[in-house]
């Protein structure tokens, strides 16, 4: 199913993030340690909501973008950190299939809430989420 598949694909999105040196290192105001993350997608067209998607990271200032799972078809481009606000781009392509998002976080010491837009081509099909996240404990040693 092409709407499953491009789910996985924006959910896997994040791996690009973790590549050395692509981060801005200011730091933002947050309590680093588990955070549970819950994810909201919403297509356009799509004749039925996807059910919401929750999972838990360790967040700290040197990895401050959610990933629920890592995946090599995805670069980040733009990676900003201005005061508690982390920006970005993610470019995902895949059997010829190509999405482009931006995306914004906010944190507050021990939450978050973001939000992403994205387009897929072919077809110029949009996607919009919104996370919001919470600290839940120290990370795992």
């Amino acid at each position: 199913m092409k709407c499953k598949m491009w789910f996985s694909l924006l959910i896997l999105s994040g791996v690009a993030f973790l590549a050395a040196g692509c981060q801005d290192k200011a730091k933002v105001d947050l309590d680093e340690g588990q955070w549970e993350i819950t994810t909201e997608v919403k297509m356009d067209g799509m004749p039925f909501q996807l059910p919401p998607l929750t999972h838990t990271q360790c967040i700290t200032n040197d990895d401050l973008v959610p990933v629920a799972e890592k995946s090599d078809k995805c670069e980040v481009a733009n990676l900003k950190v201005k005061n508690n606000t982390v920006s970005y781009d993610i470019i995902c392509s895949e059997e010829g299939r190509k999405m482009t998002s931006h995306s914004s976080i906010t944190y507050e010491k021990d939450t978050m809430e973001g939000s992403m837009t994205a387009t897929m081509e072919p077809g110029n099909r949009s996607m919009s989420y919104t996370l919001a996240g919470r600290r839940v404990g120290d990370c795992p040693k």
